[in-house]
């Protein structure tokens, strides 16, 4: 149901600091460049402003939609009728003492990583070429086959679905591959990681290895919304792809990648169901020619997230 666009937003504008729009295209707001309106999207100004869109949400049972950087979604093209909280202007604070890093949930991992390297502190280079916010990265797992954002994670500070502040260590995230467990409709809000000091030279050097071999087999030049599907055990999605002689495959205004077979692109244009009809197509060749059910990585439509 729709949550009464007019009353919710006129009573949001006078409860909170933020700001309150109606009507938005999320597809102004996601990596794909896909997405009908958000019936209701808050950006809210501080803690409390996220506590009472969560209020309210909970309170009148009003679907919540958590938005950060918008980089591992698929919006519908119907949009999303309910509550979108943005969290991209909101917890931007980013500290260092020693060797640890304190970090708003709300900032972009390209400017973590950038920090971090500054500092010459080291653990963090995986995230090179991952866009997003922290926030969604803790929340995937995101990083390399090697090392994740998670593996240097002390802990989070988040609001719970209840409104109260939490700290979560890293154990009790329950952490696994492009993943982690939160509480049911909890909001991260602040991240701290310890690192290990190095020498700056050494991180540059690593960091300037990934974004190469990014740019050179990813379509970064591409609007995506990074891989489509997680890689199943011991193999790798996009080389089930191309076994499948799917690459490169067009429907409407979206293509799975010639470049690679884990990512489908924007083509300028295309809608939710076009990129649909290929992930459908992608599962159900893959299926039958290989026995292997892919789990897509990326979030379709109204459910959580906050990348």
């Amino acid at each position: 149901m729709a949550v009464g666009q007019l009353a919710v937003s006129e009573r949001l504008q006078g409860m909170i600091k933020g700001q309150v729009l109606s009507e938005e295209p999320l597809s102004l707001h996601t990596y794909f460049r896909i997405g009908g309106p958000a019936e209701v999207m808050v950006y809210p100004a501080d803690f409390e402003d996220v506590r009472t869109v969560l209020k309210i949400a909970r309170d009148e049972a009003i679907p919540l939609l958590i938005l950060g950087g918008g980089s591992n979604m698929l919006m519908l093209d119907e949009g999303f009728r309910g509550l979108t909280l943005n969290l991209s202007r909101t917890f931007l604070d980013l500290h260092m003492t020693g060797e640890q890093i304190r970090c708003g949930a709300g900032v972009r991992t390209s400017r973590l990583l950038a920090f971090s390297a500054i500092n010459s502190l080291t653990g963090l280079e995986g995230l090179a070429g991952i866009p997003g916010t922290v926030g969604g990265a803790i929340k995937g797992n995101a990083g390399t086959s090697s090392s994740a954002i998670i593996d240097h994670l002390d802990w989070v500070r988040i609001i719970d679905g209840l409104g109260e502040e939490r700290s979560l260590v890293r154990e009790d995230l329950g952490a696994g591959y492009r993943h982690c467990t939160l509480p049911a409709g909890s909001v991260i809000i602040e991240a701290c990681f310890t690192l290990r000091r190095v020498g700056a030279t050494e991180i540059r050097e690593a960091i300037s290895t990934l974004l190469i071999r990014r740019n050179a087999t990813q379509p970064v030049e591409g609007r995506s919304a990074g891989c489509i599907f997680k890689n199943p055990p011991g193999d790798f999605a996009g080389r089930l792809v191309d076994c499948a002689g799917l690459k490169g495959l067009r429907h409407g205004n979206a293509q799975i990648s010639e470049k690679h077979g884990n990512f489908i692109v924007n083509l300028g244009g295309a809608t939710a169901v076009e990129v649909l009809w290929l992930i459908e197509r992608v599962r159900s060749e893959v299926m039958a020619k290989t026995g292997v059910a892919l789990e897509l990585e990326i979030q379709v439509g109204g459910s959580y997230t906050a990348s």
